[in-house]
């Protein structure tokens, strides 16, 4: 087992440094266990190994993440205050401005493109906090889709299976995590690119309320659908990014204040006597079988807790909604790019956008008009409920490469369909893994909650994770089984 010594501080295990979460990271500094030198140096270490298998990122900053590292370990070493996440690594999903990073969104058309002349809000409230920014994360053309494959960076696998998808479109950013590269990832969810990958890869992923986290710039395709947040390896950890992350920002004008003081370090909530919703397809949506037996298996353990579990009730099928407010935003996005440019778009990305400008004014209108609709109906749910549970996705990961599992899946959008509900509402909305299938592929369980109480969203799911303990394993053995498997 290799160590790294880089400063003076004991020598610590490569594989435990790169499975230990934020939490565990700043306690370590604290105490003088390790350093965050050690800690940025193992994380590359892993980052770098798992590149050529996994393809998580479109590039590693060594230089830059070393020399962050040094100096919050000087802070740490003379005893001088320090930031929330100071010295704790994060990689930033490449929708996201970073300074000095290209932003490529997975596109082609970003090639020769300068550098970005600033930080969006997220990237500059984590690098304010005093966290490493180490990785750029992969993503498909523009977010697109919820798997991560695209024209610029080619294909990302999952790291419990290489020969599956990760799910996306923050898919680097789930394989990261899930394989040790970090405790820490910025993902972008605008139709379950955050929670798709938490549940394909094995991770806790949120999107917060609409509106927490600030967002600039904001693209046309996604808009008001696309919330900014963490994909991380326990919810302690996400709750704790979050309380970074937050509060207004001028450039964007949907964002709102910052909660209470310390409402998002407020730690897990009983579940007893709280009232939870639970649904296992909404009245329409398909299910694998081993992901309801999963949830019956979960929904089991917080009856047992004490919850007072009562049915969700049923909601006609909101993905054709989804579907036609997507590909006119789709259509709006690609529509004035001349023909040489439009022909480095990903021609999947362009045959499903084009349908958008088929589509009449009435049937746009009509879409925007039952999304109000799914708005009173959820906040009306709301009133009965704590929190809803659902599973997080309809399959279980399948090929990498490709968008649907085989043709009798129409596009993505119907294998998807549990996440759009809250994309659509603004609501806040979680997966937390709760276990393998039979062949070892991950599962996770969707927690919604009403509007602005990602806080009870956040302590819930803390609660859960630390009641589930088959969704849990040591990123150093996924790291390991991939390095032994790895053809020479």
């Amino acid at each position: 087992m290799s160590t790294v010594s880089s400063s003076g501080s004991s020598a610590a295990p490569v594989q435990d440094l790169c499975d230990l979460d934020a939490r565990a990271l700043l306690s370590g500094y604290a105490a003088k266990r390790f350093s965050p030198v050690d800690v940025t140096k193992a994380v590359l270490t892993r980052a770098h190994a798992m590149q050529d298998t996994l393809n998580p990122f479109v590039h590693i900053d060594d230089d830059d993440a070393l020399a962050s590292a040094q100096m919050s370990e000087r802070a740490w070493s003379a005893g001088l205050p320090t930031r929330p996440l100071e010295g704790v690594p994060v990689s930033i999903k490449d929708t996201a401005l970073v300074k000095g990073w290209i932003p490529g969104r997975g596109s082609r058309l970003s090639i020769g493109q300068p550098p970005a002349a600033e930080d969006c809000p997220s990237a500059r409230r984590i690098r304010a906090s005093g966290a490493v920014i180490f990785a750029c994360t992969t993503t498909c053309e523009g977010g697109w889709k919820a798997v991560t494959d695209s024209p610029l960076t080619g294909v990302t696998r999952n790291p419990h299976n290489p020969h599956v998808t990760p799910g996306g479109s923050s898919g680097g950013a789930g394989a990261a995590i899930a394989s040790g590269c970090g405790p820490l990832a910025l993902g972008s969810d605008g139709g379950g690119s955050i929670r798709v990958p938490a549940s394909f890869s094995g991770v806790f992923g949120m999107k917060a309320t609409f509106g927490r986290v600030p967002q600039w710039p904001m693209g046309v395709h996604y808009s008001d659908f696309s919330h900014y947040g963490p994909l991380t390896r326990s919810v302690a950890d996400a709750a704790l990014m979050l309380s970074v992350l937050e509060g207004y920002d001028p450039r964007d004008p949907y964002s709102f204040a910052p909660a209470e003081s310390g409402a998002f370090l407020a730690g897990p909530l009983p579940l007893a006597g709280l009232r939870i919703g639970v649904t296992e397809d909404f009245g329409f949506l398909p299910v694998d079988p081993e992901i309801r037996d999963a949830f019956r298996r979960a929904v089991a353990i917080a009856t047992q807790a004490g919850a007072d579990i009562r049915a969700a009730p049923v909601f006609e099928d909101w993905r054709p909604t989804y579907r036609t407010l997507w590909r006119s935003r789709g259509w709006q996005a690609l529509k004035n790019l001349p023909p040489e440019q439009a022909a480095q778009v990903d021609p999947e990305f362009w045959q499903e956008a084009t349908k958008g400008r088929l589509l009449s004014a009435d049937e746009v209108a009509d879409a925007h008009l039952r999304r109000i609709g799914y708005r009173q109906q959820a906040g009306q749910m709301f009133e009965n409920f704590d929190i809803v549970l659902s599973p997080s996705v309809s399959i279980l990961p399948f090929e990498a490469g490709k968008t649907v599992p085989d043709s009798s899946w129409p596009d993505w959008l119907e294998w998807g369909g549990f996440a759009f509900l809250n994309n659509l509402t603004g609501q806040p909305a979680a997966s937390l893994p709760i276990g393998f299938s039979s062949t070892g592929l991950p599962i996770g369980m969707q927690i919604g909650g009403r509007s602005q109480d990602d806080v009870t969203v956040l302590r819930i799911c803390e609660t859960l994770q630390g009641l589930i303990t088959e969704g849990a394993y040591a990123p150093s053995r996924i790291a390991a089984k991939l390095a032994a498997t790895k053809p020479n």
